[in-house]
């Protein structure tokens, strides 16, 4: 899979996650901060180009860059474009061919899907972004493979797999004159 550009609908994706919403709860920033941090946390080391969009209210449409993440960016649109207008209008002069754009908002997700975007709902970037790195998750798999695989050599060494004829209760015969008892063949 090769780069992407993804476009989030920031206060869409904030107001539908719920540890985002919380921080949003508190202060309209700290929820931004709070998108823009695990956004970035999750896209650091990856050759995608993430763009987060914000409603604005200043004269003219502010782009920042995403720090810690090469390629992203946080649009805040100017006063008159809401952030939905702003993603239809970015998706549709998108030069790459994987976009891929995340809301839960109707109206986004169809404007982008007419336009040949992938269409990706909050809940499911909730989860991307919450879920442990790939190498994480690939050593869990290992491990847990490997425990399997030494539990099934365990089942075939046990002692049922094993089993002796003779009183169970009694030691064996040739370990009776070790433990101290007398030899009863003289």
């Amino acid at each position: 899979m090769g780069p992407r550009a993804i476009f989030v609908d920031g206060y869409n994706v904030i107001r539908n996650t719920p540890g985002l919403a919380q921080a949003d709860r508190a202060n309209l920033a700290a929820g931004r901060v709070a998108l823009i941090e695990r956004l970035t946390a999750r896209y650091r080391h990856t050759p995608h180009r993430v763009v987060i969009v914000f409603d604005g209210d200043g004269a003219c449409e502010r782009v920042l860059p995403m720090r810690g993440v090469s390629r992203g960016q946080v649009v805040f649109t100017c006063a008159g474009e809401t952030a939905d207008a702003a993603i239809a209008r970015m998706v549709a002069f998108e030069t790459s061919e994987a976009v891929t754009v995340v809301s839960n908002d109707l109206e986004v997700r169809l404007n982008a899907d007419a336009q040949g975007a992938d269409v990706v709902q909050v809940g499911e970037l909730a989860r991307h972004m919450n879920s442990a790195p790939r190498h994480l998750m690939q050593r869990h798999q290992h491990r847990a493979y490997m425990q399997q695989m030494l539990d099934a050599e365990a089942d075939e060494d046990t002692p049922a797999a094993h089993a002796r004829s003779g009183n169970p209760h009694k030691a064996p015969r040739r370990n009776r004159r070790r433990n101290g008892q007398p030899d009863r063949r003289l």
